[in-house]
């Protein structure tokens, strides 16, 4: 292949793992259950806002597991948590705001 179909190859691919069409890097990736792991999530997230801390993300991965995993899964298991974060983030304001009023 030459350079320019390497690189449009490599973009469709992550294209295809963004989509989730890639079924093979999906084994093995731990995403974070609504329901399951709210509870002690929701209290890091708490934790984080209210002490201030500048790399919330930082605070919440597991880093052990995040070794272990491929590039392509660390990169759907990060946006996974940041997406989980900023849910949380904004029911904890809100609750903030019902406090308040």
């Amino acid at each position: 292949m030459e350079g320019r179909d390497i690189l449009k190859f490599m973009a469709q691919q992550a294209k295809n793992r963004l989509r989730g069409k890639d079924l093979n890097s999906r084994q093995n990736v731990k995403t974070i259950d609504i329901d399951k792991d709210d509870d002690k999530l929701y209290l890091k997230v708490k934790q984080t806002i209210d002490n201030g801390c500048t790399n919330p993300l930082a605070e919440l991965i597991d880093v052990k597991y995040y070794k272990s995993l491929s590039l392509e899964q660390r990169e759907r298991y990060f946006f996974s948590l940041a997406d989980k974060y900023r849910q949380l983030k904004n029911r904890y304001e809100h609750e903030k705001l019902k406090q308040v009023n």
